[in-house]
């Protein structure tokens, strides 16, 4: 009973949560994210891909509807800013309580992704709007608070930072848009001033914040590693594929699983 009863509570956590992934179509990230999301325990049918637009999608009704009047963008943010935009818009539409908006050229998840997203919702507070788990940069390198062992999610000034040399480290509460979970609240004020923009996501989101008041989290340690180029992002697929066609010949399963584990990268060994 016990065991049935634990059963029910995982797949109701499991079903709290919609993904999103914003998508450039190229077969091998579809391949590899989708590898990586299902090995960190996120069931497939809560994920939507966004495809489209990708930049010779772009329409002239688009562009004049999501870029501010007198700012050039490059097409492809245009094309990833409008994905955000779609991805928030079906969080609303369809009153998602959690939607996790997730870039394809995620390297990797360290952990269970649900069981970790839960203990976030575990320790923010009621009025959090965001939180974000890439790990472009850490929280102590902004230096806003003392990360300590038994916390894992901590508040982010809306405020550019600065370092000593007075130099920027990051632009506002994001933390890249690579990664971040937000509430349905914040989605529907997001979703509501998202258009037009003027920059990327994740530097229109930080003004966006500043505009409407968002509570930004910066989780850590992070749920995400990142790869940063397509040739890093092809080789781990590569590398993933080839191991796990060779290992499926192997009848010693729990050797083949640690190795598998170690190459695709889940953190066993």
């Amino acid at each position: 009973m016990l065991t049935t009863s634990i059963i029910i509570k995982e797949k109701l956590l499991k079903k709290m949560f919609k993904y999103y992934v914003i998508h450039n179509l190229e077969k091998y990230r579809k391949d590899r994210i989708t590898s990586a999301l299902t090995t960190s325990g996120v069931d497939m049918d809560d994920v939507t891909f966004i495809n489209y637009p990708n930049k010779k999608d772009l329409t002239y009704k688009i562009k004049k509807e999501s870029v501010q009047r007198g700012i050039k963008i490059a097409d492809g943010w245009i094309a990833v800013s409008y994905k955000h935009y779609l991805a928030l818009k079906d969080i609303v539409e369809n009153s998602h309580p959690y939607g996790v908006i997730i870039e394809d050229n995620v390297g990797r998840f360290v952990e269970n992704i649900p069981n970790r997203l839960n203990l976030y919702l575990e320790q923010l507070p009621k009025d959090w709007d965001i939180v974000y788990s890439s790990d472009w940069i850490t929280y102590q390198e902004i230096n806003e608070a003392e990360v300590v062992p038994e916390k894992i999610v901590y508040k982010k000034s809306n405020e550019i930072t600065r370092n000593n040399n007075n130099e920027i480290i990051v632009h506002g509460g994001t933390k890249s848009a690579q990664f971040y979970m937000v509430n349905l609240k914040a989605a529907k004020q997001l979703y509501k001033n998202f258009l037009p923009f003027n920059h990327a996501p994740d530097m229109w989101m930080n003004e966006l914040f500043r505009k409407i008041g968002i509570n930004s989290y910066w989780a850590e340690p992070t749920l995400t590693i990142s790869y940063h180029s397509d040739e890093e992002l092809k080789k781990i697929h590569i590398s993933s594929a080839s191991t796990k066609s060779f290992l499926n010949k192997i009848s010693y399963s729990n050797i083949k699983s640690k190795i598998i584990n170690f190459f695709v990268g889940i953190r066993d060994f």
